[in-house]
């Protein structure tokens, strides 16, 4: 993998590769797994997946505990049985003692036919003063990213706090701003027709609720996409995973998040539906 470095416990889903096989993966490919394969309207759709990918982090302890996987555990048999081949191939990635994001790609979490970019976003190789250096290497990184989700349906970006608007006061050469995608990074695929899941973290700015739909509504302004819903994962720590479709997708993509809605997983993935 090249790098863009040109010169349980329960936490938020970070894009680095001591988190893998976490709660938190498996509420993440559980959302995306249902919204591919559901046998609702239309065929199923081609998952693509740009992971956002930042350097491992080594001043805490977050990302060991995945205690879920542990048969004695209170969760272990209520998740296993929403998805007993996901709860099965995220234990043998943690048993492995490779917990990495070459991992949950080679054990099959997702479809045979998943795109996946996965290089390394870093700009602390670069001097803090180098801001046009720093500009134009995530730009290249964003823009190889794009050309890997060519030919995909759905395409799921997973940062490692969230979604930033295209304006955001923190500029995006900024070294900690690997860990955020902005809105015009993901106007190429909504050029293209893809619809878009992206992850973002919940912070204590508002009410949960409050939050998705404000994030929703940013997305509208930004990109020519149909905001859906965003879904909620809360155990631990609350997560949104954000659901815009491309016109050919949005009945799709209602029908799956509905289903969802009324299955076992209803518990796990609650839906915020967009206004």
């Amino acid at each position: 993998m090249s790098a863009c470095a040109c010169a349980w416990a329960w936490h938020p889903v970070r894009v680095q590769d001591r988190y893998a096989g976490d709660l938190g993966d498996f509420l993440k490919f559980g959302l995306l797994r249902r919204l591919v394969t559901s046998e609702g309207v239309g065929l199923p759709l081609r998952l693509g997946v740009v992971w956002y990918r930042t350097a491992d982090e080594s001043h805490n302890a977050d990302g060991k505990h995945v205690l879920y996987l542990a048969p004695s555990h209170l969760l272990a048999q209520h998740l296993r049985s929403l998805d007993s081949d996901l709860y099965d191939r995220l234990a043998e990635v943690v048993e492995s003692g490779d917990r990495s994001i070459p991992a949950l790609e080679r054990v099959g979490v997702l479809a045979s036919e998943t795109a996946y970019f996965s290089e390394l976003l870093d700009l602390a190789g670069l001097p803090i003063g180098a801001r046009e250096a720093r500009q134009e290497c995530r730009t290249a990184w964003v823009e190889r990213a794009a050309a890997r989700m060519v030919g995909s349906d759905l395409v799921f970006v997973d940062p490692d706090n969230g979604l930033r608007s295209s304006t955001h006061k923190v500029p995006r050469h900024r070294t900690k701003a690997v860990k955020h995608a902005y809105l015009d990074e993901l106007l190429p695929y909504a050029q293209r027709q893809q619809s878009i899941v992206a992850y973002h973290h919940a912070d204590r700015s508002a009410a949960v609720e409050a939050q998705a739909l404000r994030r929703l509504a940013e997305i509208a302004e930004e990109l020519p996409l149909q905001p859906v819903a965003a879904v909620r994962a809360s155990r631990g720590t609350t997560r949104l995973f954000l659901v815009s479709a491309a016109t050919a997708h949005a009945a799709r993509l209602v029908e799956a998040l509905r289903e969802i809605e009324s299955s076992a997983w209803r518990d796990e993935l609650r839906l915020i539906w967009a206004a």
